[in-house]
């Protein structure tokens, strides 16, 4: 999708997010952006398009681990990197998400 259709500007954020199946464990990755409405990450094995995953999301100004679900949207090898990057869509609708991620925003734009 071109930068200037999607509905929330994305910002830098390279924090680890651990993410799992609800039927799985949890592993580690690392984001490449976020937005109100969702987010990268960059993972060591495929995940296909559809999936839903619990994510473990932290930011700088919050000690407190915020728990979201998203579905993945877009998903391409990254061969330079022996990686994959995933777009996830946020599919919890819970205020504290749209909370920490409004504040982590916010003190990016500044």
């Amino acid at each position: 999708m071109d930068q200037n259709k999607r509905l929330s500007p994305r910002f830098l954020f390279f924090e680890p997010v651990a993410y799992g199946f609800p039927e799985s464990i949890v592993n580690g990755s690392i984001a490449g952006n976020i937005s109100i409405g969702g987010i990268s990450l960059k993972v060591q094995e495929f995940v296909a398009v559809g999936s839903v995953l619990e994510l473990q999301l932290s930011f700088d100004q919050t000690p407190k681990v915020i728990w979201a679900k998203a579905i993945v949207v877009r998903t391409r090898e990254v061969l330079s990197e022996d990686c994959y990057e995933i777009g996830l869509k946020f599919i919890t609708e819970e205020e504290c998400i749209k909370e920490a991620v409004g504040k982590y925003i916010a003190g990016q734009s500044k």
